[in-house]
């Protein structure tokens, strides 16, 4: 029996769930020699209290399993980005995140994601990038994001990307 899987609007209950699932992938990258969240200080820029306020304001997503309703991946869909210097019809991929254990939700997320951006009538999906992050540009680049500029935001330096959707 093929899997089954939910991509919705994150609930306030699942808020801590959400949070814990951001601070489990931010150890692994200690665990494997990754310098992005685990170096920006991120927990303290994002905290709790930010994921609620992106629920609120509908822009915080879950991948769940559908038989068991337990939170795979997580991710939030902006509507804007000051990141990106044109307002082009589109939404902006932030904080996405897979359980460690659950190898592939991350892609599912992601194309998910996609469907649920060409379905709301967007044009692109935009993300970014840590800079020297090899695996994760592979993994966009694999999936057809391209890259189109550079952001810096704090401490931290990333590859603007996105992916085409729709005319």
């Amino acid at each position: 029996m093929e899997k089954k899987y939910i991509f919705r609007p994150a609930t306030q209950q699942e808020i801590q769930a959400v949070f814990d699932l951001i601070m489990g992938r931010v150890a692994w990258m200690d665990t494997v020699g990754i310098r992005q969240w685990n170096t920006t200080k991120y927990d303290q820029r994002y905290p709790l209290s930010y994921y609620e306020e992106r629920r609120q304001m509908e822009e915080l997503f879950v991948l769940a399993d559908d038989e068991t309703g337990e939170l795979l991946a997580v991710g939030a869909l902006f509507h804007e980005d000051e990141r990106w210097p044109d307002p082009e019809s589109a939404f902006y991929l932030h904080h996405l995140a897979s359980r460690v254990d659950k190898k592939g939700a991350g892609s599912i997320f992601l194309q998910m994601a996609e469907a649920y951006t060409a379905r709301m009538g967007k044009r692109y999906m935009r993300l970014d990038s840590a800079v020297g992050n090899k695996n994760l540009e592979v993994f966009y680049t694999s999936r057809g994001y391209a890259e189109a500029g550079f952001c810096k935001d704090g401490l931290y330096e990333g590859i603007l990307r996105q992916k085409k959707l729709s005319e």
